[in-house]
């Protein structure tokens, strides 16, 4: 096995030993080298079997157009898995062990010993594809437009980072950011796939249109083509400032609407990369029980929602969302549309080690396995709140999210409610999301993180970016306070199954279920790891093909 070079070290002691203090988020708690790993590490960052060779595109096929290539504002594949490739973080996780946090543009990085500073000594020299040299000016500017964006512009993981006070420039290369509390999640917070470094002049004279048009970064790869309704393509960035790498030429993603076209595509090796809906898993193990296939399987970080806007009425009714939630069969659904490949959970993922029991999960509306009993109590509270006989309402609809949409309009016109339902493009369809232009939103989500900090600032608070009800609540503030300050896993872990018990029946959003997933790819591609939703590792760089079909 053979790793690309990698021209730094590993975490220092002082970061480890701090950050094991605060607990870190689940996903990501950082370990201290062995004596004499950071040299091997330096050197050897990624496991790849064989030996790499250059060369070769790597395609995908989506449903869609992205609804811009801005990683700030945005929350969706769609446009994720290749754009950001074409930009680098402070930090990363590594794409073989999501355990582990490893430098990318910060080479290293000291806490200060109460845990409420953090400072970044960057990389010297590393140029932004205009050629711009990428400086702690370009690290703060980046940071404070995530955490405080300008008014009229979107940051979607703006409370990712709600304890940092102040970004500070120590020098050229050098940035402090200042925190109101020790807090643990701030490390994996940065390491995720959203959390990119932008060129502050490239940035700021793009305007209205803040990086949506086009990719301009210091990753392997480089923005090379975007035609409408067919594709979009990155390129291999030439003097890429990390030696060795990237291996591929590029990849590229073409947009297939028809599942089944997208299908035939990944059978004739057209794509490279498939994610089987579970009623296709059958006809794909037969391909990969022919050889040169390999599907990967796990528990995702992503789930299957209902919105409701509560700026409007009768949302802003908490029987109402109540009765909505009791209307809909989750077992059901998990069985009719996940073909049993889900789970059931609240705000935090079943997964999670801070995920509220089975035991206590069932006690909440909508949760319990009787399902007549639940819809007896949602038209109880529908006739209390004034709607004996149900009401008319819309649903904004996702293209591609047919399944869940009809799903639930069916559920809902079994205690009296009817819905029609009006689709759009993914791009329309996260403006109607932002903009609460909707009564009802099927939607599905991701998360990049597994832990509670992530799932409820970016989600549930008051505010949130990604809060689409709109839903405001202080005791929600006040619970999720408690559970984040609290430094021991097990004193936290009951202090975020308090927050789910009063949350989840607060309806902020209805989870129907949290899907496994499922990932096919031909066995040409090598240094490819699977992992849901996929946002860590989606840089690339450390993919290579052997033998890639002609095409």
């Amino acid at each position: 096995m053979r790793r690309p070079s990698w021209p730094f070290s590993l975490v220092g002691c002082a970061v480890v030993l701090v950050l094991a203090a605060c607990a870190p988020a689940a996903q990501a708690p950082l370990q201290q080298p062995s004596a004499g790993a950071d040299e091997l590490n330096r050197n050897a960052p990624f496991v790849t079997v064989g030996e790499p060779r250059y060369g070769g595109v790597f395609i995908r096929a989506q449903t869609d157009d992205p609804p811009n290539f801005d990683l700030y504002s945005n929350s969706t594949t769609a446009m994720q898995q290749l754009t950001w490739a074409a930009y680098n973080n402070l930090v990363i996780f590594d794409p073989y062990d999501s355990t582990k946090i490893m430098p990318d543009l910060a080479e290293r990085w000291d806490i200060g010993s109460d845990g409420k500073e953090m400072t970044f000594y960057l990389r010297k020299g590393v140029k932004f594809h205009n050629g711009a040299e990428f400086t702690a000016e370009d690290a703060k500017f980046s940071l404070d437009w995530i955490r405080q964006p300008p008014r009229g512009f979107i940051s979607t993981r703006r409370d990712n980072l709600r304890p940092v006070q102040s970004v500070d420039i120590v020098d050229k290369y050098t940035v402090k950011l200042r925190l109101e509390r020790p807090y643990a999640a701030l490390l994996p917070m940065l390491a995720q796939g959203w959390m990119p470094m932008y060129n502050k002049e490239y940035a700021l004279a793009q305007g209205g249109d803040f990086m949506k048009k086009t990719m301009m970064g210091t990753g392997a790869f480089r923005f090379k083509d975007y035609v409408r309704g067919t594709s979009y393509e990155i390129e291999k960035t030439p003097d890429y400032w990390q030696p060795g790498v990237p291996y591929l030429d590029g990849a590229k993603m073409f947009f297939i609407p028809d599942a089944n076209t997208r299908k035939a595509a990944f059978r004739t090796k057209q794509v490279d990369h498939y994610s089987p809906a579970q009623r296709d898993v059958a006809e794909i193990e037969s391909l990969a029980s022919e050889g040169g296939l390999t599907i990967h399987r796990g528990s995702g970080v992503g789930w299957s929602t209902v919105n409701l806007n509560t700026d409007r009425k009768p949302f802003n009714d908490l029987r109402v969302r109540q009765a909505i939630s009791l209307a809909i069969d989750r077992r059901g659904y998990i069985q009719a549309i996940d073909f049993g490949a889900g789970r059931l959970g609240g705000y935090v993922p079943p997964v999670s080690p801070y995920a509220l029991p089975e035991s206590e999960l069932v006690k909440l509306p909508g949760y319990g396995p009787d399902v007549e009993a639940n819809r007896q109590e949602a038209r109880r509270l529908l006739a209390e709140a004034g709607f004996p006989n149900g009401f008319k309402t819309t649903f904004t609809q996702r293209k591609g999210s047919d399944d869940l949409a009809i799903y639930v309009q069916d559920q809902m016109k079994r205690v009296g409610i009817e819905a029609t339902i009006g689709i759009l493009d993914s791009g329309p369809a996260y403006d109607a999301a932002v903009q609460r232009e909707f009564d009802i939103l099927p939607w599905g989500h991701g998360l990049a993180l597994d832990d509670p900090d992530a799932h409820y600032t970016e989600l549930y608070l008051c505010g949130a970016p990604r809060s689409y009800s709109g839903l405001c609540d202080d005791k929600v503030e006040e619970l999720f306070l408690k559970q984040s300050v609290e430094l021991d896993p097990e004193k936290r872990k009951r202090l975020v199954w308090d927050l789910e018990r009063y949350a989840v029946p607060q309806v902020i959003k209805i989870v129907l279920s949290w899907n496994d997933f499922r990932q096919a790819v031909w066995d040409h591609v090598r240094g490819w790891k699977a992992e849901s939703p996929g946002y860590n590792v989606a840089h690339w760089k450390h993919v290579w093909m052997s033998n890639p079909p002609s095409r």
